[in-house]
Parts: C-alpha cells; structure tokens; sequence
C-alpha cells in the first residue's frame, strides 16, 4: 500500500468532511428516504430514487475518504524547512518571457485546486520546483509548451 503524501490541514478537512458525511448528511438521506418509502410504488417516486441515489453517491465517496484517510502520509509543513521550496510551500515566481509573477502552493495530489493556485508535489511544475531556493532558474514543460521561471520568494503556506 503506497502512502499518499497530504498536508496536516487538508488530512483535517477531508476526515471533518468524512464525519460530516457520515454523521449528518448520510443519517438525513436516510430518513428522507424512508418518509418517501412511505408513499408507496418505489418504482415511479422520484423522491425516493433521488434519495437512494444520495445515498449511494455519499456511500461512494466515504468509500473515497476512509481510505485515503487511512493511507494518508500527513506531512506538517511546520515541521519543514521552506528555505528551499518543500511540501506546503507557498512559492512566487516570474516567467521569465512575460515578467508576469505567479504564486502555487506545493500540496499533496488530493489537495490539487488550480483556482486557487495549489498544485500537486508530483506535477510536471511541482517536482521541478521542490528543492529550488530563491533566484533560481526553472524549466518545464507541459502540454508541448515550456516555460521558463525564476523564483523570487518561497514562504511556508499559512491556510
């Protein structure tokens, strides 16, 4: 079983997220879909298939989270070093052919959100960047593209 690298704070919010499913939006379906049972010809009560159909998807994804949860290698990005980009750094850069600055955020790969600029350890940018200190210079290439950057600052990421 291959260990899943995750950061102390997103390990938090997908076992707050699991207990939520499990404790209060699961026990709600439920219950919604014994009233609707209640109704009679399950067959054609769209509120009781819909019901099932929550259940099934929240089962679905408890599934997802336990064990993720369980394989899980929760890394506290306090406990690193971030004068050099690590796991839980918040690194600027500039690409260094439109002078435009960037900012991501180093975290696991089921804590990914490109809306807000966190991208994965083991992304084509994100192994790139791990062990790069200030003012050096990075290629990479992604989707037949290469891009050149420079980082400019490297911080611990503060959620």
């Amino acid at each position: 079983m291959q260990k899943k690298l995750i950061t102390q704070s997103g390990f938090e919010k997908f076992v707050e997220e699991f207990n939520t499913l499990l404790k209060v939006e699961k026990p709600h379906w439920v219950k919604e879909k014994e009233i609707a049972a209640a109704f009679g010809d399950r067959s054609e009560n769209a509120e009781y298939i819909s019901a099932k159909e929550m259940i099934r998807n929240i089962d679905k994804r408890l599934r997802f989270l336990d064990k993720l949860i369980k394989e899980a290698d929760v890394i506290n990005p306090d406990e690193l070093p971030h004068d050099r980009v690590n796991f839980g750094s918040k690194v600027v850069v500039e690409d260094m052919d439109t002078q435009e600055e960037k900012t991501f955020i180093i975290v696991g790969t089921f804590e990914t959100n490109p809306s807000l600029n966190k991208i994965s350890n083991i992304s084509p940018l994100g192994k790139v960047l791990l062990g790069k200190k200030v003012a050096d210079e990075i290629e990479f290439s992604i989707n037949g593209m290469t891009f050149y950057y420079e980082v400019l600052s490297i911080e611990k990421y503060q959620d």
